[in-house]
């Protein structure tokens, strides 16, 4: 009988203890919610900076065709700051921006892009690819624009800070 008392005893405190542990981890957040890592959705592009801690890089040319506004935005804290904009209208355009970190994987097949530092391009079909870092950050470009859309989008990368 001593034994079940025993095991009642241990099995109450294990639940109190994990239960306890379980509203720590939802508390946390509500006070300090640095610790979050993400993905979050982000409404307007103004709110990323809060998310990562930097503002991020977007092209001052974008075509009509894009749209007007990115059809969504990502923003993650952890392992590395990173920021996600899609814009999609008639034509699309991926752009990911990730603080430093390792180079995004590319094909083996890749032509120079001096447009960025450590640039490298390649089509897939439609999609134009494009790699590289500009200043601390590695940035990743997909679009079913042109060649010449391409540079131009990834030349007029400029902080969103620059632009409003």
């Amino acid at each position: 009988m001593d034994r079940l008392k025993g095991l009642l005893s241990l099995t109450v405190i294990a639940g109190i203890f994990f239960l306890l542990i379980r509203v720590i981890h939802l508390v946390i957040p509500l006070f300090y919610p640095q610790v979050l890592a993400g993905p979050f959705s982000v409404e307007e592009l103004g709110e990323v900076e809060e998310y990562t801690g930097f503002s991020p890089l977007v092209p001052f040319y974008r075509p009509e065709s894009l749209g007007h506004h990115p059809v969504y935005i990502t923003a993650e804290r952890r392992p590395r700051p990173a920021v996600t904009i899609f814009w999609h209208g008639d034509r699309f355009l991926y752009l990911e921006e990730r603080l430093d970190g390792k180079r995004p994987r590319t094909p083996v097949d890749t032509r120079p892009f001096a447009v960025l530092d450590e640039g490298s391009r390649w089509n897939e079909g439609e999609t134009r690819h494009a790699v590289g870092k500009r200043g601390d950050y590695w940035i990743t470009i997909r679009t079913d624009l042109g060649d010449e859309d391409l540079r131009r989008i990834a030349e007029t990368l400029r902080p969103l800070q620059e632009l409003l």
